[in-house]
């Protein structure tokens, strides 16, 4: 069967990002409501842009996402992604951050656990329940790089993300702009939210 969505993950192996992919798999296997496959492998050569274009290439699903470890999705994450995806569309959704780092202002700043040892999953659950009744099923707008899905013969056509200069370039920043210059994409922002503990894969 072909699922409905390839989820792209690249993993740096530290023992707090281990916790975290663990938590991470575990979460979606109990809070995706549609088919999907898992791609995960320790980033080559270093970069995690190489792994996203690398195994997009390969990916079954007609959706591909990407992501990270260390990124948690909420009950029914996915639904209005599959519902809301078009050709010529990036998907995200909203991004709450524990604060080990600077928070983004299109992100929310609000800590369920600063690591995976502390993380209160069903407070961020009953939270992620009760702030998705406050906002739209989706809207126009641009949020936060990753998660974020997109058809993925659509972003093999773009050519991907470009890996001239490696990780920590913002080259997820330099393909959004890309495609809203190139080929006038369109930036959904759908009721989906997922929790991010920041910056797991650059620490020992």
């Amino acid at each position: 069967m072909i699922p409905a969505l390839s989820i792209v993950i690249p993993h740096k192996k530290t023992p707090a990002n281990d916790l975290a992919m663990r938590l991470n798999f575990q979460m979606l296997l109990e809070n995706t409501i549609n088919s999907f496959e898992l791609i995960i492998n320790d980033v080559v050569p270093g970069d995690p842009y190489v792994m996203w274009n690398e195994y997009a290439k390969v990916a079954k699903g007609r959706i591909v996402v990407f992501s990270n470890s260390d990124v948690l999705m909420a009950p029914n994450w996915d639904e209005f992604i599959v519902k809301h995806i078009s050709e010529n569309a990036i998907l995200t959704g909203y991004l709450v951050e524990a604060g080990n780092i600077g928070v983004n202002p299109v992100n929310i700043y609000k800590s369920f656990g600063l690591t995976p040892d502390t993380f209160d999953r069903a407070a961020f659950e009953a939270w992620a329940q009760e702030y998705g009744s406050t906002v739209p099923e989706v809207q126009e707008q641009r949020a936060w790089y990753m998660p974020s899905a997109m058809y993925r013969d659509w972003f093999l056509w773009t050519g991907g993300f470009d890996v001239e200069k490696s990780f920590p370039a913002p080259n997820d920043i330099k393909y959004f702009d890309k495609c809203r210059d190139d080929f006038g994409t369109k930036f959904v922002r759908v009721r989906s939210m997922a929790y991010h503990f920041q910056y797991l894969s650059g620490r020992s």
